[in-house]
């Protein structure tokens, strides 16, 4: 089993600032990347993997549907390659590797509490 760094935190001193909608969907991007690298493997616990309602972006809950849809990692590409996202360039992020992106899924789950508390603002939202 992967380890997922937990110990990912969100900057309080950041949380006093609204954090853009681009930043926060390239974080989005690198915990699903890493989620597709490892999770049809078995290598990620289900408490390691974010809820799909702690993806805060329309493209990052279409891509972790499919790709927790997906019965394999292969199908699950397949599909991705399929999909046109405003925003998302779908033949790069097949393309990158997500072996250094582990501790993401858990900065997505901070910053998802983090916005639900009210203790986080997102620019726009």
């Amino acid at each position: 089993m992967v380890e997922i760094a937990e110990a990912a935190t969100i900057s309080w001193v950041a949380m006093e600032r609204p954090l853009k909608r681009i930043d926060l969907l390239r974080h989005e991007l690198k915990a699903l990347r890493f989620m597709l690298e490892n999770f049809h493997e078995g290598k990620l616990g289900a408490e390691q993997i974010p809820r799909r309602e702690d993806f805060q972006s329309e493209q990052a809950r279409t891509l972790y549907d499919t790709i927790m849809n997906a019965r394999t990692r292969a199908a699950a590409e397949q599909r991705l390659a399929e999909l046109e996202l405003e925003d998302v360039d779908i033949e790069s992020f097949l393309r990158l590797s997500g072996e250094h992106y582990y501790s993401y899924p858990a900065l997505v789950k901070q910053r998802a509490e983090a916005i639900r508390l009210g203790k986080l603002k997102v620019e726009g939202g």
